[in-house]
């Protein structure tokens, strides 16, 4: 039985600013996720990281110039392996 974990979601504004994040990451860091629907707001596609690469994963937006619109952390079920 798979179990939730705590995950950090990001939102974004724009379907754009996701993809972007997803290309740059390349699944090392997270994956695309639909927007949970606790959080209900933004283009519908968020990115789910681990909580303890926050730092890293937002030094690497800046770098690239991605907007997001919220940090949240969500209680989410574990990716399947």
């Amino acid at each position: 039985m798979r179990k939730k974990v705590p995950k950090l979601v990001i939102s974004f504004k724009a379907v754009t600013a996701a993809i972007a994040m997803e290309n740059i990451a390349k699944s090392e860091l997270g994956r695309i996720i639909p927007l949970p629907a606790a959080i209900g707001a933004g283009c519908g596609l968020a990115f789910c990281v681990n909580p303890k690469d926050e730092k890293e994963i937002l030094a690497l937006m800046e770098k690239h110039d991605i907007e997001y619109s919220g940090l949240h952390t969500v209680e989410i079920y574990e990716a399947r392996s």
